[in-house]
């Protein structure tokens, strides 16, 4: 019923499912808040939320492979199309490439999931005991599963990303929007149970749960091609044609590695710094607040990911003009739908912190301000992000890294001193003077000479 009223208002499928994640990420962000603040004290609200920013260490695990494997494999699935239970058809080169794609991936996601464990456990067992031994509650076990849980779901990643990458984002997002609501709900049971920090590592349950069920389900031929590749060294294809790794793959890998390295300290810095300088209970309002930004920003970006592998076909087809006006209507679109929730965040947030206790669970309402006003900003910015990513390129990458280190520092510096005014002005100001207007200018002078 839902998606037919979305496609009734002119949105198809894939962007249905997309915005139902989104919406219900709305509905169930509240929810979630309401149930940390009634069953945790502040000080596991700041332990629960600097977990999650810990855990999105998996970047520098990840290094930008699922971003690379969607726009290479939408280059390739361009002459072939799925068979019955996940089988690739079509042009035999072109499978060959797209299953030696794959399999490699999945021997790289399979080292950063063991690795992730190794490293992660033990620097989150330091930092979060560091200077808070006298927690009264149970933080380490809960910390040690959400790792694990997080290393098994990056497993999944090279999967979805050539599903995805294939165009077929109506199941990619169906799966999603599954997950989100299986993983609130575990969230919920466990805080509702008084079960403490372990919701972090229910939400990370509910997500692996429903990823490793679809592919068993529905692509089984496609896990079987990858099991046997990863441990043969091929699956009886046709073998005259591979992807070369090093000259293909990571000439485009190390580039958005370092743009999300980077983005990491731009975006999950904020939690980490305040809950080391200003304690827990400062880092769980940050962590409330932002993630009603992020679920806003989440919201804005499904009509940017789920037509990214149309803008990686128009592509291969060098049809610019199609390419053009899809970008410039998702653009009004996304930008539209950050800005009137942007609004509509601040101004419930103020509500809150003027009639009910739950609103200082939030930073201040005029703090806020400045968060959503930047996730507007971060829209646009990813917008110009998606259209030169769909060329195979990576132009953004000296910005990235010049903004992960100013605003690192900022956010070390202005957190450090001031807590979080001094955090959000910093993440604005840049934003608006720094990252906008030279994003314009390298969109602007890429799109010229590439499309020449």
């Amino acid at each position: 019923m839902f998606a037919k009223i979305l496609r009734g208002i002119g949105l198809n499928r894939a962007i249905s499912y997309g915005v139902f994640t989104r919406l219900w990420s709305l509905f169930a962000g509240p929810v979630t808040m309401l149930m940390i603040a009634s069953r945790l004290t502040r000080d596991q609200q700041g332990y629960y939320y600097t977990i999650g920013s810990l855990l999105a260490l998996q970047l520098f695990f990840e290094l930008g492979l699922m971003t690379v494997l969607s726009q290479f494999a939408s280059h390739e699935f361009v002459s072939l199309r799925w068979g019955a239970r996940g089988s690739i058809e079509g042009d035999p080169v072109a499978r060959e490439r797209f299953c030696d794609l794959l399999c490699k991936a999945a021997r790289w996601f399979a080292g950063a999931a063991l690795l992730l464990v190794v490293a992660l456990v033990p620097a989150g067992l330091l930092f979060l005991g560091e200077g808070h031994q006298a927690a009264d509650f149970s933080w380490r076990l809960p910390w040690v599963l959400a790792v694990v849980g997080t290393a098994a779901n990056l497993f999944t990643v090279p999967f979805f990303s050539v599903i995805m990458g294939s165009g077929d984002v109506v199941t990619v997002n169906h799966r999603e929007m599954v997950g989100a609501v299986v993983s609130s709900m575990l969230c919920w049971l466990v805080l509702g149970l008084h079960g403490g920090l372990f919701s972090v590592f229910a939400v990370t349950c509910g997500s692996v749960f429903i990823s490793w069920s679809y592919l068993l389900r529905e692509k089984p031929a496609l896990l079987a091609i990858t099991w046997r590749r990863m441990f043969s060294g091929g699956d009886g294809g046709d073998g005259n044609a591979s992807i070369s790794w090093w000259g293909e793959v990571w000439p485009m890998q190390w580039k958005i590695a370092l743009t999300w390295i980077a983005g990491y300290f731009v975006f999950q810095l904020f939690t980490p710094v305040l809950f080391r300088y200003q304690g827990a209970a400062a880092a769980g309002q940050m962590g409330m607040t932002l993630s009603a930004a992020n679920a806003l920003l989440g919201v804005s970006l499904s009509w940017i990911t789920t037509r990214s592998p149309e803008l990686g076909k128009y592509v291969a087809t060098r049809n610019w003009s199609d390419m053009d006006a899809l970008f410039r209507r998702v653009l009004v679109q996304a930008t539209a739908v950050s800005m009137a929730g942007a609004v509509c965040g601040w101004a419930m947030i103020r509500l809150l912190q003027e009639y009910l206790p739950i609103g200082q669970r939030f930073i201040p309402a005029s703090h806020a301000a400045l968060l959503f006003a930047t996730i507007c900003i971060n829209v646009v910015i990813a917008a110009f992000g998606a259209y030169l990513r769909a060329h195979k390129q990576e132009p953004f990458l000296p910005l990235s890294l010049a903004l992960g280190v100013v605003q690192g520092l900022a956010t070390w510096l202005l957190g450090m001193k001031y807590s979080t005014l001094g955090v959000c002005a910093g993440f604005f100001a840049i934003h608006l003077f720094i990252s906008l207007p030279v994003s314009w200018l390298i969109w602007r002078g890429c799109r010229k000479r590439w499309h020449a």
